[in-house]
């Protein structure tokens, strides 16, 4: 009978350690459900206060206005000419040229000295004045490369600015290559 009772007692403690440490175990996931709840109901209120400030803000402020222009450049067998529109944030000559000399229309080296915009017989005429390495870039082209490379030009800025004609000089002077001279204004080039 002792054994017996030592039996039980060995199971009656065995029974309440078992049941201390069970008690002990979901007090920590009470605590981590706690804390899990705390951390999203603070990342709620970092979200809607984030939405309150974007629709107090004042129109326009964050965000920067694209203008969408037209890129001109050559085709792969140099037949012609292909477009790809891009978003400029500003549209500029400057601009434009950063974006010819992407597509491989124009080098790096080339600038843009000026760009003006007038009326000539109620026309908007452009006038876009270059630097000289573009004037020996163009002599070294063939006569199709040069005629896509100044078509993309006048075509790129004519879109852009919404312009009828342009005239292109090289540092205030009249642009001369070995194949062709381009005293005047020019309009839109079609494809060959």
């Amino acid at each position: 009978m002792k054994s017996k009772w030592k039996q039980m007692c060995i199971f009656l403690v065995l029974l309440l350690s078992m049941t201390g440490c069970g008690q002990k175990e979901t007090e920590p996931k009470k605590e981590q459900a706690q804390t899990e709840d705390a951390k999203e109901e603070e990342s709620t209120q970092e979200t809607q206060e984030k939405e309150e400030q974007s629709q107090t803000a004042e129109p326009g402020q964050g965000e920067q206005s694209q203008q969408k222009i037209k890129i001109y450049f050559a085709n792969k067998d140099a037949s012609g000419f292909e477009t790809e529109e891009v978003a400029l944030e500003e549209v500029s000559a400057e601009k434009i040229w950063e974006q010819l000399v992407v597509k491989g229309v124009v080098p790096a080296d080339t600038q843009v000295i000026s760009c003006t915009e007038k009326m000539i017989d109620g026309k908007k005429a452009l006038q876009l004045d270059l630097s000289e390495k573009f004037s020996t870039y163009l002599n070294g082209q063939g006569s199709s490369g040069e005629y896509l490379t100044v078509g993309c030009i006048c075509n790129t800025f004519l879109d852009a600015f919404d312009g009828e004609t342009i005239r292109i000089t090289v540092d205030g002077k009249k642009l001369e290559t070995g194949h062709a001279e381009y005293p005047g204004y020019m309009s839109k080039y079609e494809s060959k």
